[in-house]
């Protein structure tokens, strides 16, 4: 495994009982929203990971509904899988430990960090804390971060919003609630809607955080409706780096994720977990996955 990795080895954690001596070559994927084009682009990286390792993924749509990820996570109405890559938006610890048919397991993403099954994140407060501070070396002084999503709480959007505070303080800005938007749901719908409120409600607005590229691109269309320019008056910046974020108008800086290392680890630590003897104890891996500030126009002030 690449050394670049931030990998912290959990207390160890008893392999499956019931692991099969023969395998199947499939694997299950199960993902919140493939409309989202982070989680369709990062299946399509995973399908061909796994096709390089003679693998075949079943991909499971979830709508990050609690018991749609409970029944996946208990191989409800799936055929026999040798492992499951998991990108869970409701399920608990305790869901994950009542297990019916427990097996090979791999979690992505920040909703279940501290557990006794291995996960596999990018570091999402450094990654927004990055993108604010980039809109600050830029001149920005009135900075906004969309995407806050109380009503159904998101741990990466969580996150996100804690390294735009902290990048605030680093750079001795005072933190305005005013300048803190909440979404419905991180989609380009969203972003246009509140976009357009903050620039109503905020004269002196000149920079965007947004807590993914798909809000990004809204807020983008908002301001251009509103005949703000980009970058000169409102410096916009999202995070993923999906691929839309180069053709938008102006082109989206964002923060990219090492998207090889995701797909690397996360296949690593299933075949971990299928070549272990049965009852063997393993240890429980975090993985944090590196990213990168990518700078295009929407910032080039």
């Amino acid at each position: 495994m690449s050394t670049s990795f931030d990998e912290r080895e959990r207390p160890t954690a008893r392999s499956t009982p019931g692991a099969r001596a023969t395998r199947t070559g499939l694997i299950a994927l199960a993902v919140p929203h493939l409309e989202e084009p982070y989680f369709a682009e990062l299946s399509s990286r995973l399908v061909r990971g796994a096709e390089a390792r003679g693998l075949a993924v079943l991909i499971v749509q979830t709508e990050g509904e609690h018991s749609r990820e409970i029944d996946v996570a208990n191989g409800h109405g799936l055929p026999d899988i040798d492992g499951l890559i998991h990108i869970p938006r409701s399920l608990t610890v305790a869901d994950l430990t009542r297990r019916t048919s427990p097996g090979p397991l791999v979690l992505l993403g920040e909703h279940i960090q501290v557990s006794p099954f291995t996960h596999i994140t990018i570091d999402n407060c450094g990654a927004a804390k990055t993108a604010t501070a980039h809109l600050i070396e830029v001149g920005c002084r009135r900075i906004a971060f969309i995407g806050r999503r109380d009503a159904r709480p998101s741990d990466a959007a969580d996150r996100r919003h804690a390294g735009y505070l902290e990048a605030l303080e680093a750079a001795g800005i005072p933190a305005d609630p005013a300048l803190t938007a909440q979404v419905d749901a991180f989609t380009a719908e969203e972003g246009e809607r509140v976009a357009a409120e903050m620039a109503a409600a905020v004269a002196d607005l000149d920079g965007i955080v947004c807590s993914n590229d798909s809000v990004a691109l809204g807020a983008l269309a908002a301001l251009a409706a509103r005949g703000r320019r980009v970058p000169r008056d409102i410096a916009v910046i999202g995070i993923d780096d999906i691929r839309a974020a180069r053709f938008s108008v102006p082109a989206l800086s964002s923060v990219a994720p090492d998207h090889d290392q995701l797909v690397d680890a996360a296949f690593t630590e299933l075949e971990r977990q299928l070549s272990a003897p049965i009852g063997a104890n393993l240890p429980v891996r975090h993985i944090t996955i590196p990213a990168r500030l990518v700078k295009r126009a929407s910032t080039a002030r």
